[in-house]
């Protein structure tokens, strides 16, 4: 079955990456929240404004997920 998910834009792409190399970074005590994203984010380069739109727009269409605060990321295929 090909990838079900919604095709996303260079901009949401480009944040899914940074995102996913601050997972790496992080100690796995330390959650990924919106927040702790948005600073990530806004520390290279994008505008809060834009950082907060895209992660909305990667959870809608399932390139990101929420449990409780926490965001994680699926693997991609």
């Amino acid at each position: 079955m090909p990838n079900s998910r919604r095709p996303i834009a260079p901009a949401e792409e480009d944040v899914l990456d940074h995102l996913e190399s601050y997972l790496e970074e992080l100690d796995a005590a330390d959650p990924l929240t919106r927040e702790t994203a948005i600073t990530y984010l806004e520390d290279h380069g994008v505008n809060p404004a834009d950082a907060r739109d895209i992660i909305e727009q990667l959870l809608l269409k399932g390139y990101l997920y929420e449990v409780d605060d926490e965001i994680r990321i699926p693997p991609r295929s």
